[in-house]
């Protein structure tokens, strides 16, 4: 009854608010939400529940931006990786080329000192 909750009202709902408006995980916010709306339900409609379905949109907008941002956010590292990774690759292809070409000079230099030995 809306008596024997009033004397929790004023200390439940404003944290109800709080959390449905700051927590980031969806779960936390939709349970803060229904638990404002059932304690604001049993204080007989104490608070304007105008206010409160305001509040749950501009939440839910908050919330679509948040998981937007987070979306934005990886794939900007996703394409960091790949572009790390196509880096690592060159590296990788600019090291065997060079250990070709060192290997190639060492085999000309050993055919030249084998052709001076000859001629010696």
């Amino acid at each position: 009854s809306p008596e024997d909750v009033a004397p929790f009202g004023p200390l439940l709902v404003p944290e109800l608010k709080k959390v449905a408006s700051s927590v980031q995980f969806e779960e936390i916010r939709d349970e803060a939400l229904k638990a404002l709306n059932t304690l604001t339900k049993a204080l007989g409609n104490m608070y304007n529940e105008e206010e409160d379905k305001q509040e749950a949109t501009d939440i839910a907008e908050e919330a679509r931006k948040v998981e937007e941002e987070q979306r934005r956010i990886e794939e900007e590292r996703l394409a960091a990786l790949a572009k790390e990774e196509e880096l690592k690759k060159k590296e990788e292809e600019e090291r065997r080329k060079f250990k070709e070409a060192m290997d190639a000079q060492r085999e000309l230099d050993r055919i030249e000192a084998e052709k001076a030995k000859q001629k010696a």
